[in-house]
This record gives structure tokens, sequence and C-alpha cells, in this order.
């Protein structure tokens, strides 16, 4: 039976939760009032919000809110529960309430769409790891392309934040709860995920940021006084809360409603506004209006670097000193068209000034451009010469173009402008201007292979603009080579962390062009074509999705007719069938509810500054009718195609949902072999099934078209039951059910009709047949489990002990699910009355592995396997919940027959459920596990994690062990985890021969006469680890177990670390070290900031190389952030150094503190060059 919360009276709850959830609820009133959109949902006005809802059949009642889509009428939910404060963790009962809540309703087809609505859990502030790792893991379940990329990217550990996995090992914890104890599938919580969200209110006092973005919202329309509107919202929300009302804008009451009336403003008329204009430079009677034209055609340079210098002296014709005189004259004029940034020079308003001066420009200055852009755009970025992984850190491995980035762009953008302006050169030969453009695309791209393509990628859209039909050329003739240069490109796909998508620049240039009706059908086929290469990745920029968006029915990026777009869609049929066949089902009604647009050309001016798309209703159904037939034509017979279809009945417009009807019961149809029609059937019938089950949503398809769609279903449905009973047989129970309400019901119903299946195939096709039929379903451990219930020993016999030990899934699969169906029918007793005399010891341990991981398992493998029981221990999933008692005796198995990690999970789950652990055990299995061959579990990063933890506080943990664990697991033990390496921090502070000795192990001697050693691979590891402890250190020396900070002791760890070192040759690094740890020294008992003896050691003349390494580390503290374009927090960064500067110069500590107003003064560098790069003038 399903968990549902008890129905209660709003009004009977209060307290500062209560306070919360009316603030909450409040704010999407004012959105719908003012017109704002709510999180999560499409940017649809708000139709309607539902207050309490559990009246309504909503298990998720504090908040329902309704958008509506103008133009459509289609309605989508957020459904949220607010708390105003909760903890993310297995034991807060408050968080598994809202899991149940949001599991029922997820599974609530009657109130909850899939793929269109969500759900929202919405609180106040939560602890850090809490908000970082949960919205982590729902960003990864919406980015990612499939529930396999998203466990992978969960499990590995430099990916995912470190709590990740004990994060969702709480949500699925809690979803097991709501699903009646049953685990959820992974495919299942991955869906759940994808529509789940994490929402972070500050509300329910007087300040905050929400309540400051909802003052301003209503300042829009009430400036003196929003606090009142605001409290009459809430007042208002709090009334209409004790009914569990519903609020729409008509019910609201009329003098909230006036106060969000669009004011009436007055604006002063344009003739009055315009103030006297300055005096404009002639810039066609310049005499240096020449060179000025030339400069429009490069657009900028970087007068650094000597490519940039060259390009400008061979183009202007003369030397760049001499330029440099013209421009800086030039430069100091008032409206001057020219800038200079940080040695950027940059041409301004290029089209406009083209237009005044390209008459400037003769036929030979053409042909210098055009060999100097060929020669500028032909070299090859040599970065393509490192890995894929590498290439985002270029610079550094001195892999950079030898003319600067704003030069290539630059004499691309001029090739534009040259190309779509081309009358403004009216002294030139007739069509020169077109001829250079279309020179410059050819002798670039024929034949260009895929680094030169990859080299160009920003600068094709720009490219594309200057000669378009030249460009669309080189693309098709390009796809026609062997090798295809996009082939590799596609290959060199990277993964959006330190890879990038090399074919973005010629999706972007192709979407450009196709704005432009002449060349729509031309871009989209060569997209067609492209997609046909396409082999798939983690970038959302792909040729098919280009397409989709070019050619959305509601919003057209293209001035090109409808009918036009009608005949781009028939040519990519006719060119690319199945890329044309995706992208009609992807334009179908409902399939795209939201879009970002296209690509737009930049310099011709294709796009009417004032034009806006407008799509009529009209207009929008007739191109849905077009491309609902057009799916059903290009189906044909393809029981594929038709079978795709099918899941698309309820969004056909009635002539192609009639079509499609017809074609299903055609004789070619009817008459295909039974095997062959069968997934045309299966649709239907999950169609049919999900529509009937939710017939009482707004979404279902009314009962008379579902009628004639099980009519068709009935003409084509299958008589063997081998073909008829194969939609039983998946891992998706739910949409099996018949009814909502009793899931435990409907499992019964649901096995019983699995094992009728069974047992028909069974009788007419005997075990064979039942195998057989294992091997073309979905699940065969189903089939196992059905399987099970019939006692019969010719089945028995069949798999026993044949299957046991097959290499075959699906086999493994079937013989598991029967031993564990077999074994929960007739109990041990079954298991031991096996006769097993001619079983191998691999096929009893395997037999023993499918069974529960008991102890009573345990004792029949020693029994049974006796010396051979590792046939068993190496098998064994170890499920360490389907244990009832203590673990230890199989942990200990575990370790024994090299199972570290199944071990590790084990304790794990001892700590959970808090089973006494033996410590020998655990270090055992943790010190095993590093060179183990066992393949990880997912959750072994956290478990381990506990463990080292647990390690830590049992003061009867032997030392030594515990150094070689936190040793072992340096990599995992991090403050993100709320773990650290504790034993070896506390050697590092009190010994300082072991700091000395870390320092060894990761540099070289400086000491003259001692030749280098060549690095072993032992000896990398342990540098490594030695570096990652040293980066993981944060307690300064001389801090002594209870936290305080001892002068004595740090003096002495200091003088004993510099004594070793200088004789060792190490002196400078180990200084640099201590500095970086020295930057989380407590302050001083009299005040001070900072320790006085660690500021004095800081101070000291000899001690550059320690205050260098307080230097860094303080620079490296501020970690991964985000850049404010004000430079506010470097500004402020930069007073608080000064500020400590001047504290600690008073204090008497002068080279310090120069030291620290060296930090203020790069924090405010810093801020310079933010507030520069955000402020730039922007190109034309």
């Amino acid at each position: 039976m399903v968990k549902r919360k008890k129905l209660s009276n709003p009004a009977s709850t209060g307290g500062s939760g209560v306070h919360f959830e009316a603030h909450v609820q409040a704010s999407f009133v004012t959105l719908m009032l003012t017109g704002g959109h709510a999180p999560c949902l499409p940017c649809w006005p708000i139709a309607e919000i539902k207050l309490q809802s559990k009246i309504d059949g909503f298990d998720t009642d504090d908040l329902v809110v309704v958008v509506e889509n103008m133009n459509s009428n289609e309605r989508r939910k957020l459904l949220a529960q607010i708390k105003r404060s909760i903890t993310i963790t297995q034991g807060c009962t408050l968080f598994g309430e809202v899991m149940q809540a949001a599991w029922n309703d997820f599974n609530n087809r009657a109130v909850f769409s899939r793929d269109k609505d969500v759900i929202a859990l919405i609180t106040g502030p939560l602890s850090v790891t809490d908000a970082h790792n949960v919205q982590w893991l729902l960003n990864q379940a919406r980015h990612t392309k499939d529930v396999d990329e998203f466990f992978r990217n969960v499990q590995q550990a430099n990916f995912s934040p470190s709590k990740s996995a004990e994060k969702l090992e709480v949500i699925r914890h809690h979803l097991r709860g709501a699903n009646g104890g049953n685990d959820v599938s992974r495919g299942e919580l991955y869906d759940f995920l994808n529509h789940f969200h994490l929402l972070g209110y500050d509300l329910g006092n007087e300040f905050g940021v929400v309540l400051s973005l909802l003052h301003s919202h209503i300042s829009q329309f009430q400036q003196q006084y929003p606090q009142w509107v605001w409290s009459r919202v809430v007042d208002i929300v709090q009334t209409w809360n004790q009914d569990a009302g519903t609020i729409t804008p008509s019910k609201i009451p009329d003098d909230l409603l006036g106060a969000f009336k669009q004011r009436v403003v007055a604006e002063m008329p344009e003739e009055f506004k315009a103030a006297q204009e300055k005096p404009k430079t002639d810039w066609t009677q310049h005499p240096d209006a020449t060179y000025l034209a030339l400069a429009v055609l490069l657009g900028s340079w970087n007068e650094k670097n000597e490519c940039d210098i060259e390009a400008i002296n061979q183009l202007l014709g003369l030397s760049y000193d001499e330029w440099l005189k013209k421009a800086r004259e030039i430069l100091h004029c008032s409206d001057s068209p020219l800038s200079l940034r940080n040695g950027i020079w940059k041409v301004v308003n290029r089209a406009e000034l083209w237009s005044l001066l390209g008459s400037r420009i003769l036929d030979q200055n053409l042909d210098t451009f055009k060999s100097l852009a060929v020669s500028v755009l032909k070299e090859a970025d040599s970065a393509f010469e490192l890995p894929a992984e590498e290439r985002y850190a270029a610079s550094i491995h001195g892999k950079v173009l030898k003319c600067s980035h704003v030069l290539r762009k630059g004499i691309a953008e001029g090739l534009a402008i040259l190309g779509s302006q081309q009358e403004a050169c009216d002294n030139c030969s007739q069509g020169q201007a077109e001829t250079t453009c279309i020179l410059v695309i050819r002798n670039l791209l024929i034949d260009a292979d895929w680094v030169l393509w990859g080299s160009l990628n920003g600068l094709l859209p720009t490219l594309a603009e200057a000669a378009p039909d030249e460009f669309l050329d080189v693309v098709e003739k390009a796809m026609r080579l062997t090798p295809c240069p996009f082939d590799e490109l596609f290959s060199q796909e990277g993964n959006g962390i330190t890879g990038d998508n090399y074919l973005t620049g010629l999706l972007w240039a192709l979407e450009g062009l196709a704005w432009d009706e002449q060349y729509l059908v031309r871009a989209c086929v060569a997209l067609g074509e492209l997609a046909c290469h396409d082999p798939g990745g983690q970038w959302a920029n792909r040729p098919a999705n280009s397409l989709v968006t070019i050619l959305l029915p509601w919003l057209p990026q293209t001035l090109a007719s409808v009918d036009k777009c009608k005949v781009a869609v028939h040519t990519i049929l006719q060119e690319c069938p199945d890329i044309a066949w995706n992208l009609i089902i992807q334009l179908l009604p409902g399939q795209h509810q939201i879009s970002s647009g296209s690509y737009k050309p930049t310099c011709r001016k294709i796009i009417p500054d004032d034009w806006e798309k407008v799509v009529t209703h009209k207009e929008y159904w007739q191109q849905a009718s077009f491309y609902a037939e057009l799916a059903v034509t290009a189906a044909g017979q393809d029981t594929a195609r038709l079978s795709e279809l099918i899941d698309h009945f309820d969004n056909l417009p009635k002539p192609a949902f009639d079509q499609l009807l017809q074609v299903l019961i055609s004789a070619p149809i009817l008459n295909l072999p039974e095997d062959q029609r069968l997934s045309i059937w299966d649709h239907l019938t999950k169609f049919t099934n999900e529509h009937r089950r939710f017939s009482d949503a707004k979404w279902a398809l009314p009962d008379n078209l579902i009628t004639s769609i099980e009519h068709v279903a009935q003409q084509i449905a299958p008589t063997n039951p081998f073909n008829l009973h194969q939609h039983l047989f998946t891992d998706r129970d739910l949409d099996l059910y018949e009814e909502n309400g009793n899931w435990e019901e409907e499992q019964k119903k649901l096995n019983t009709r699995r094992e009728m299946a069974i047992s028909e195939i069974y009788h007419q096709d005997g075990a064979d047949g039942v195998i057989r039929f294992a091997e073309s379903v979905d699940s065969a451990g189903q089939v196992g489990q059905a399987l099970g219930a019939i006692s019969d020993s010719v089945i028995k016999s069949t798999l026993l002990p044949p299957f046991l030990g097959s290499a075959d899934n699906n086999r493994r699969a079937l013989v598991s699910g029967f031993i564990w169906r077999r074994y929960h029918l007739g109990g041990w007793e079954w298991c031991d009355d096996l006769d097993k005399s001619d079983w191998t010891p691999e096929q009893v341990g395997q037999f023993l592995a499918y069974l529960p991981f008991t102890k009573e398992t345990w004792d029949r493998a020693s029994q049974w396997l006796q010396a051979q029981e590792c046939e068993y221990w190496t098998r064994t999933g170890a499920n360490a919940y389907q244990a009832d008692g203590d673990l230890s005796d199989g942990v200990e198995k575990l370790i024994e027959h090299g199972r570290p990690h199944a071990a590790i999970h084990c304790l794990g789950r001892m700590r959970h459920t808090k089973q006494p652990i033996d410590i020998s055990q655990c270090v055992r299995a943790l010190l095993a596990a590093p060179t183990s061959s066992e393949p990880s579990y997912a959750m072994d990063r956290y478990h381990i994690v506990e463990l080292i933890k647990f390690l830590q506080t049992e003061p009867s943990v032997n030392q030594d062990d515990l150094f070689r664990v936190e040793w072992a697991y340096i990599p995992l033990l991090d403050r993100d985890r709320a773990a650290a390496p504790q034993l070896l921090e506390s050697r590092l502070v009190n010994d300082p021969e072991f700091f000395c000795e870390i320092i060894r192990l990761i540099y070289r001697s400086k000491k003259e006469g001692q030749p280098p050693r060549e690095p072993t691979e032992e000896s990398k590891a342990i540098a490594t680890h030695s570096r990652r402890l040293l980066r993981k250190w944060r307690t300064p020396p001389g801090t002594k177990q209870d936290g305080t900070f001892s002068e004595g002791r740090f003096t002495e760890w200091l003088q004993r670390v510099m004594e070793v070192c200088t004789e060792s040759g190490h002196l400078e690094v180990a200084l640099i070290h201590i500095g970086e740890v020295l930057i989380h020294t407590p302050s001083d008992p009299d005040g001070l900031w900072i320790h006085r003896a660690v500021a004095a050691a800081l101070n000291n003349r000899e001690a550059d190389d320690m205050r260098d390494g307080y230097r860094a580390g303080t620079y490296n503290s501020r970690g991964v952030h985000c850049i404010d374009p004000t430079g506010k927090p470097e500004r402020e960064l930069a007073n608080q150094f000064w500020s400590k500067a001047e504290d600690v110069e008073n204090a008497g500590f002068q080279r310090f503190s120069v030291t620290l107003r060296g930090l203020a003064d790069g924090y405010n560098r810093e801020a310079e060059r933010i507030i520069d790069d955000y402020s730039g003038p922007e190109d034309d």
C-alpha cells in the first residue's frame, strides 16, 4: 500500500515554518501579478496557484503553480513542498516525507505529466554540503545524455563533488522507503532526478536577496510603497491558505489588482531630446582616409605582436612607425573610429565607415588584402599537435598562432564587410570585391584538412557571410572527400570540461546562412549531410539540433516562407532519409517547447532591425499538420518508424491521426509475419494502457479515440503466446500496472500475469521455448522468477546446473531469477534437496552466489565447497542489505578471498547500522583495496572516508596502521568530505624530521655533487602522495593537540627544519611550503591578526622564500571563483590586505608588510583588468 500524508487543515499548523511557507507562496502570487515567470518551467504566464492542494489529489501539496502557453493553451505544473529547515540525510524523517510525496506524485499520471511537469523542494538556507552536492547531482541528471553517463560521472573521483555519491545514496534510501521498501531502478531514479529541483529561498525575514527582487518586481508598478503591497499579498495568501484555495488573477481583490496596473508614462518628444550636436569629422575628406579605409579591412591588431605589425606594413604599404603617427592623430579626434586598449587597436563602426570610405579602395588594394587574408588565416593552429584533453592549456605549452586572435577575427570580419557591401568599392573593377571574397574562401578551404577547419572554427560564421555560395560549395565538397575532415573533427570532440567542440563554427555558419531564403535549402541539406557523419557526443551543438532550431514551426529561424521550409524538409528526406525522419518527429507538436534561437548573421543585414517573427495560430497548425502527415508518409511500412510514430499519437492532428490508423490496418501491415508486427502492437498496447490508466488526466485522449486505437491493436495482435506476452517482461513495472493506487496489489496482479504467461509458453514450447523467450525480452530475470513458480523436474534439470556459470547474460539472469524464486517458495529445504553430486565446484559456488548474502549461505559455502569455498566468495555480489545479522564473518571471508572492496561495502553497511566493527578487519580491508584487481563499488569513496574517520576516533587503533591507511587514501581525505589526514598532519606539525623527509621525497637536492636519480614508478607514486599531503596541509606548525598555538614549539620546529634542509639542499622549497601553510596561522593573544612569532619568522631578513610561499598560498586559497565584472571582490581583498599590511608594519614587521602590500596591489590590478575586459568597446 502506498504511504500518503494525512490531509490536514493548513491553519492547524504554526511557527516560523508556516511564516516561511506563506512568504514563498506569496512570492509566486507576486510573479503572477507582475508578469514574472515561475522557476523550472517554460517562460509562460502563471495561470493559477493552488495552495494546500492535497484535496485535489496532490501529495506534494504546499504549492502547485500552473503556467499556460498563450498560443497553444498547453499547461505545465510546478509541484512544490516548502520546508524552511531540512537536512538531506538518511536520518531526516522530514526529507523522507518530502521524497514519499514526490515519488507518489511522480508516478501518478492523473496529476503529473512526465517530461512536462516538475517537482521542487523549496527550502531556506541548506548546509554547504547539501546544497553543493545535491544541486550537482540534479544538474548532472539533467545535462547527461543517459543513465549510464550520469552514474559514470557520479563515480569519477576527480569529476564529482566529494559527497555526491553519499547524497545520491540518501535519495535512493528515501525513495526505497517511498517505493514500499523496494529498490528503485537506476532508470527510474535517473528519470525522477530529471524532474526534481532544489530551490533555495531566503524569505521569512526583513532582509534577503529574494525579498529585494520581489520588491523590485513590485516597484515596476508601485514605486512608493512596495513593502505595503508585499504585505498585502502575504495577508491574502495566508487567508486563502486556510481554505486550501486556488488563486487566479481574476480572483485577486480589486485594491491589490489596482496596485499592479500599468502606469501611463509620458515621454518627452524626440525633437526636444536632441542635444546640440558636436561638429563631426568628415572622414571622407580626411588626409589619411585611404589608410583608414584599409584599416577597416583589418579591423583590429595587437601592436605587441610582430606578425600583426607585418600585416599592417603589407596592407598599408608603409612602415608601422609611419602608420602609428597617423593613427595617433586619428585616435585623438573626438569622434575617432579608432580605439586603443592594452595594446589592442580596433576600428569601431566598421560597416558605417566602410560605406563612406570604400571608394578609396582600388584593385591593387584588394589583391594585397586577398594575399594577406589567405596567408594569415591559412595558418594551422599548433594546439592540434597536442592531445585533445591538453589543448585547453595550449598557450602554456607554447602552442599559439603567430598572428593574434584579434587580427584573424578582424580580417574575417573585413571579408564579410567587403562581401556584403560590394557597392562601396565603386572605384574597383566590376565584381572585384566579390571575386576577392570568393577566392579567399576557395583558397582557404578547398581540400582543407581537419586541422585547418578546426583552426578556423571560430571564424567560419563570419567567413560564410563573405561569400555564401562559395562557402556552401566548399562545405559540400569537403563532405565528399576521403577521408572527410568533419569525421575527424567529430572524433576530436571533448567532454566540455577541458575538451572542445570544433564544429560549432560550421554549425553557426550554416544557421546564419539559413536566415536567407535563397540559401535555406542548401544550408539545411548541408546540415543533414553533416548529421549523417555525426557519431553523437556530449555537446548540445549538433547538426540535427540546428535543423530543428531553424525549422521549428512556432519559432522558425529563417526569413523563408512556409512553403520554402517544406521544400527544405522534402529535400532532406530525399538526400538523408534517416536524418529527415528524426527531424520530422522533432517538428511534431509537443516535442520542443523552448528554443534559444539560432546564430544570426552580423554583417549581411538580412534580418531587418525591427523584424519580429510572429507565427499565427493558423500558420502553426498548417505546418504541424504538414509535418504530421509527412511523418506518416515517410514511415511507410517500416515497422520501427511506425512504432515510434505511435508514441506520438496524442500529438498528431486529426487528419494525420486517421491516416496513421489506416496505414496500421492496411494489407501490407496485416500480412506481415507476427514477429515483425509485434513491435507495432506492443507500442499500441502501451499507449492505450497509459491513456486508460490516466483517463482523468488532461493530456489523456478522449475515450472514442482510444477505442479506435484499441480496435486497430486487436486486428494486429499476435496469437502466439511467445509474442503475445513479451511486453510483460521489462524492468518498468509501473508501466504495466492497470490502475493507480495500491502498488502492492498491482504488483501481485502483474506477477500473476507473468506466471500465467510463462506457464502457457512452457506448456506450448517446453523449457527450450521459455529459454528462447527469455532471450527475446528485456528482462530475462523476470522470466526466471515467473518460471520459478512452476515446480517441474524438467525445468530444474534444464537450468541446473547447465546454466550456472554461463557466459550469456540472458541465461545468467534467467537462472538467477529462477533460483531466487524457488528459494523464496521452498526455502533452504529446496536448496538442500537438490542433487548436486555431479556439479562442479564452480557451479555450486555460482548457485550459492545467486542466493541471499546471509550466514545460512556462508555456512553452506563452507559445508558444500570446503577447501574450494573461494568459488562462492569470488562470485557473490555481497549485497550487505540482504544480511539479517552480523556481517563480520562475511567481511573476513571477503578479505581472505581477495574482495576488499566488497568487504569495505559491508563494513560501510555495518557502520551505518551501528554494528560493532573489528578494527583489524577494517584496517586490513582498507590497506588491501588500493592494490586489488577487484572492481570498486559505486559507494566505495564514501564508505572509505567514513571508515577512516571511524579509525581516527578509536583510541585503540595502532598508530602505524592508521598512518598507512591515511597515506594510502590521501586523495580522498579532503575537507570537502569533512575528512583530513589527521595523523599525517599531526606528524607534519610535531615532527620536523617527517616534514623534511616529505620534502626530500618530492624534490631533488640543490647541493652540488649529488647526481639526479632516475625516478621509478614507485618513487613517482610516493612523490605524488607527498605533494597531495602538502597541498592538503592546513595546520601550521606550533599548533598543539587542543588547537592552541605554542610559540616555543613553532620556533623549535622551524629551527630544526632549517638545519636539516640546509644540510640536505632543500631549504628553499621547504620554506616555500612552510609559508603556504602559515596563511592558516591564528591571531595573536594581543589582538594582532597573525601570531607575532609567525610574523617575526616571516619578517626575517633571510625569509624571502617563506614570504613567497605565503604570497602563493594566499592567492591559491581563493580557489575557483566567479568573476564579478565590477571587480568588487578584488577591491575588497585589496583593502583587506592593505589593512593587514598596515597592522604588521605598525607592529614592527616591515618586510612582511611589503609582501602583504604586494598582495593588495595584485588584487587591485586584477580588479582593473576585469573591469577593463568587461567594459571594452564592442566590435561593430
